[in-house]
């Protein structure tokens, strides 16, 4: 309802003035409307699009419609590889419990998810041998991922009783395949994200496996995170954008701006009656902006949020022409 009020509110606003010829140069005027000259056909590819008129919607009607405007211009464009991975405790801070000597687990003092600190008792053995019992004390302090024995089992050298980990530090493991493999080297920033906006760190890339899994036929990439504040936890699936390319680029826009019209990427430049669709050619990427290579100038306005509100009223109004 509140979309079909808003779109209304624009037709009402914006069609009642008729849609006003754009200038041949795209730019706003304040000279009085004149009959446009001719153009090449290039002319009138770059610029004016499948349809050349302006949507005329006045900054009233744009405003309450909640349609925003930013102004073209220069940005650092960061290219990326998007790959998905997990967070996995790190090896190198992570510790197997085993008995010293054969025997039997008598009592258990910390169970999966305990925080220990180093030297504290975990666990207590009787020896087969000695009928003593002695204590196992956890080599780090960390916390207990996880419990593989009870009170009464019989264990032995080989027997993993529990696993103690360092979390301060956690790894993040993406999956390479061969196509990206070139893209990819130790040094790298990535930028990766969990399951929400909140969720989400940089690192940076600092090993890349040299043999691949035959069962997934990726490699893999990892990263050593920062997680003193526990927010990574082990198991977690996340998505990473490694940024492969820098580009300082003249002319860009957000991406939200972007339009598909009659097979064009089109963007809706402001001017004096309204919004004039533009078909522009586009360049670079990122997820904040997008280099447009023809068809804008750094320093013109053009519509972001609610952009295809201007699309829609465009398209009705060729609608009423046919």
């Amino acid at each position: 309802m509140k979309f079909t009020q808003t779109l209304s509110l624009i037709l009402l606003l914006g069609l009642a003035g008729g849609c006003a010829k754009s200038p041949t140069d795209g730019h706003a005027t304040d000279a009085p409307a004149k009959e446009p000259a001719a153009k090449s056909d290039t002319e009138a590819d770059e610029h004016a699009g499948p349809n050349p008129s302006g949507a005329a919607i006045a900054p009233e009607a744009a405003r309450r419609a909640g349609i925003e405007v930013a102004s073209a211009g220069p940005a650092q464009i960061r290219e990326t590889l998007t790959l998905y991975g997990s967070i996995r405790s790190n090896a190198e801070r992570e510790q197997e419990i085993r008995a010293r000597y054969p025997g039997v687990v008598r009592s258990i003092a910390k169970r999966a998810g305990d925080r220990v600190s180093k030297g504290e008792e975990l666990l207590t053995v009787e020896s087969n041998e000695s009928l003593q019992v002695y204590a196992i004390r956890s080599p780090l302090g960390g916390q207990v991922l996880d419990r593989r024995t009870n009170s009464g089992n019989a264990v032995d050298s080989s027997t993993v009783l529990m696993t103690v980990a360092d979390l301060s530090t956690v790894w993040a493991e993406f999956a390479i395949f061969a196509r990206d493999l070139g893209q990819v080297r130790p040094g790298m920033r990535v930028l990766f994200r969990g399951s929400s906006a909140a969720e989400s760190g940089e690192a940076t890339i600092s090993y890349v496996a040299p043999a691949g899994h035959a069962d997934t036929q990726s490699v893999v990439a990892r990263a050593v995170v920062e997680n003193r504040g526990g927010r990574w936890v082990p198991g977690q699936f996340i998505t990473g954008d490694i940024v492969i390319a820098v580009a300082n680029v003249p002319v860009t826009v957000q991406p939200i701006a972007l339009q598909q019209l009659s097979g064009k990427t089109m963007v809706f430049v402001q001017n004096a009656q309204g919004f004039e669709a533009r078909s522009v050619e586009v360049g670079k990427r990122s997820r904040e902006a997008v280099e447009i290579v023809k068809g804008l100038v750094a320093g013109e306005r053009y519509a972001t949020t609610n952009s295809y509100l201007i699309k829609a009223d465009l398209m009705k109004s060729e609608a009423d022409k046919d």
